[in-house]
């Protein structure tokens, strides 16, 4: 839970300086950039953030590595605040919470449907039309396959879940039969 008010608070800060600048996307990708590199690299992560190497050096290491990336001086001096602040090793957090600022900034949901067979985009497309004008968001679909379906979709998006699934509404069909067979 701290975790995630440490997340909020810094990309909440690094998102205004963003839209100040006019650099929301690129900001956001640099730091997921800069993820995806610490997440390869253990060796780096470590050098950056060992509390047991001096902050001078670990600074070091990341300014050597900003430099090469090509990040923004924004981006370098934030992951440097982060590094002096012991704060660093919060960073997948912090562009994961970035990356849902822009979605709200962009009205975007994000909806996972699932369903037992693969789907066609016609389908897909479908559900994402119909998943907007039930939130009045523009719906960003992510698809997965999931052979423990019997058959149907579910789809998600934020704490909303449509199950429509044939092992629901064969659940459904159970209790209704239970309810009745009791009453």
């Amino acid at each position: 839970m701290k975790n995630l008010v440490i997340a909020k608070r810094y990309a909440k800060a690094l998102f205004n300086l963003a839209q100040e600048d006019g650099k929301v996307e690129q900001y956001g990708q640099e730091l997921d950039a800069f993820v995806r590199l610490i997440g390869e690299l253990p060796d780096l992560s470590n050098a950056i953030q060992n509390p047991l190497y001096k902050e001078a050096a670990r600074k070091s290491v990341f300014h050597s590595v900003a430099d090469r990336m090509g990040l923004t001086p924004i981006i370098k001096s934030f992951i440097n605040l982060l590094i002096g602040k012991k704060r660093v090793q919060n960073v997948a957090e912090i562009a994961e919470y970035y990356h849902k600022l822009i979605d709200i900034h962009a009205n975007i949901a994000r909806a996972q449907i699932k369903a037992a067979t693969s789907l066609d985009e016609g389908v897909i497309e479908e559900i994402a039309q119909t998943l907007e004008k039930m939130t009045g968001k523009k719906v960003v679909v992510e698809f997965q396959q999931d052979k423990s379906l019997i058959g149907g979709v579910i789809a998600k998006i934020g704490d909303l879940v449509l199950d429509g699934s044939v092992r629901r509404q064969l659940l459904n069909f159970k209790e209704t039969m239970k309810r009745g067979a009791l009453g």
